[in-house]
C-alpha cells in the first residue's frame, strides 16, 4: 500500500514543471519580446529608407544619362520622369554612346514611394531628404 501512494505521488511530482522551469520560460518569453517589439515600431523608418535610397538611385541615373545627353526629365512631371527611367533609355552620340541608362526591378510602390522624395526643377530631377509634399510654399509634385 505504502509503494502504491509512493508510485502516485512520483507521478504526480514528473508531470509538474519545477520553480526553475517556470522562470526560465518566462525569462526567454521576455527576451522574445524584447527583441520583437522594437522591429514592429521600425516598419515605417525601414520603408522610409527603402523609398530614399530609391530615390537617390533614380536621381542619380537622370543625371548621368543628362551627362551623356540623355534627357528623362518629362514636363517638370515627377511620376512621368521617374517612369521613363524605370523604362531605360540608351544614348546614340557622344562618349556614352551605346550606354544604357535604366533602373530596373522597381515596383509601383517602390515608383510611388521614391516620388515622395524627388521633385523637378529647371529641367533637373532633384532629391530631397524630406517628403516632397512637405517643401514649404506648397511646392506640388
Amino acid at each position: 500500500m505504502k509503494t502504491l501512494a509512493h508510485n502516485s505521488m512520483q507521478r504526480r511530482a514528473r508531470s509538474a514543471f519545477s520553480l526553475f522551469e517556470a522562470l526560465m520560460f518566462i525569462a526567454i518569453l521576455g527576451v522574445m519580446a524584447g527583441i520583437a517589439v522594437p522591429m514592429l515600431s521600425q516598419n515605417d523608418s525601414v520603408y522610409a529608407a527603402r523609398d530614399r535610397r530609391n530615390a537617390q538611385e533614380l536621381c542619380s541615373t537622370c543625371m548621368m544619362a543628362q551627362a551623356a545627353e540623355l534627357n528623362f526629365v518629362q514636363d517638370d512631371s515627377v511620376i512621368d520622369t521617374v517612369r521613363a527611367i524605370v523604362r531605360g533609355g540608351m544614348s546614340v552620340r557622344g562618349a556614352a554612346r551605346g550606354r544604357v541608362f535604366v533602373v530596373p526591378g522597381l515596383s509601383e510602390e517602390d515608383i510611388q514611394g521614391a516620388v515622395k522624395y524627388l521633385r523637378v526643377k529647371d529641367g533637373q530631377l532633384m532629391y530631397t531628404t524630406t517628403e516632397a509634399s512637405a517643401l514649404p510654399g506648397g511646392q506640388a509634385l
